[in-house]
């Protein structure tokens, strides 16, 4: 199959195969226009795969502007769990939420003392069915922001994520 070229503002133009395009079947929050977008490798330690482990980029493939940066957030809370209603999971075309991929949005700013992700509302992939959205868990107590620098959180709820910026140095 032909790849389909995306324009983006931080990569350039990209080719990616239009079947690694995910869809989300309600928009991020904020960004209602939008739905269709790409895994990208983040900064930072690689896999053996050649794929960052720990961050990832979900680069819109309708807005060159738009990319979020996504982390694993058992990396930094190790006990997450997230609990999807059967029609979330129906919404994904999952059976169960160990068939799907959980990031949180992660926020960089230029002081790294603050930053933080969202636990509250991760972003639930269905690697296979190509389908997605921001699930808000209202059973669970997570925060919205829980900072990864943050000297009072606990030794094994801290993060050793390195920023973006220093990543390459």
């Amino acid at each position: 199959m032909a790849e389909m070229r995306v324009e983006t503002t931080r990569f350039g133009a990209v080719d990616v195969d239009p079947a690694s395009v995910i869809t989300f079947t309600q928009p991020i929050v904020g960004f209602q226009t939008l739905r269709r977008f790409v895994l990208m490798p983040g900064p930072g330690t690689e896999d053996a795969s050649g794929e960052d482990s720990r961050v990832r980029w979900l680069q819109s493939t309708e807005s060159p502007e738009t990319a979020f940066l996504l982390m694993d957030p058992r990396t930094v809370y190790p006990s997450y769990e997230v609990e999807l209603r059967p029609e979330e999971l129906m919404e994904l075309g999952a059976d169960d939420v160990s068939e799907l991929e959980v990031y949180t949005l992660l926020v960089v700013p230029a002081d790294h003392t603050q930053i933080r992700t969202n636990l509250k509302a991760p972003v639930v992939i269905n690697p296979k069915q190509r389908l997605a959205k921001q699930a808000i868990l209202e059973r669970q107590n997570y925060p919205i922001q829980y900072f990864l620098l943050r000297e009072s959180a606990p030794s094994d709820h801290r993060a050793a994520i390195t920023p973006p910026e220093e990543a390459g140095r």
